[in-house]
């Protein structure tokens, strides 16, 4: 359907450079290669829901060695993503709980002002946890003392 709407985007994923930058990404448009949320989505993940950031930080490094693993070896044929299980935990489930950690001590931009933004929308910037982004992305193009930046642009 978004091929319809947006005849330039199936263009641009001719272009080259795109090829080049976001291969990966052309590769799961086109229905090559899966997207990266869906292999971790399969890589089982054993933690305590109660266990302290630096924790489950631990356990999700260990688990992004397998990750790698899994996504080559599926890459290659080796394996199936159908093979695999769908476990209850897994590396995306930790992936969440992470994020939802860090928005409960806000440390997502350099004001890291640990403000909990599931109940409050005070802080510097006054985002809650629930903003909807209609973009972010890393920026090259500000001044050299900055950059990159992370920009996100809310709804």
């Amino acid at each position: 359907m978004w091929m319809l709407v947006r005849p330039d985007a199936v263009k641009a994923l001719e272009d080259p450079g795109v090829k080049k930058a976001l291969s990966r990404y052309v590769d799961v448009v086109k229905n090559r290669k899966y997207a990266k949320f869906l292999i971790a989505g399969r890589i089982e993940a054993d933690y305590d829901e109660d266990a302290s950031l630096q924790e489950l930080w631990q356990i999700h490094n260990k688990l992004v060695e397998e990750y790698y693993e899994i996504e080559r070896e599926i890459d290659s044929g080796q394996l199936s993503l159908s093979d695999l299980p769908q476990p209850k935990k897994s590396l995306l489930t930790l992936k969440s709980l992470i994020g939802d950690r860090l928005l409960e001590a806000c440390v997502l931009c350099e004001r890291r002002c640990k403000v909990n933004r599931f109940s409050s929308r005070n802080g510097y910037c006054r985002a809650p946890a629930d903003m909807p982004v209609s973009s972010m992305f890393e920026h090259l193009g500000e001044e050299p003392e900055i950059v990159p930046s992370f920009t996100v642009y809310s709804c």
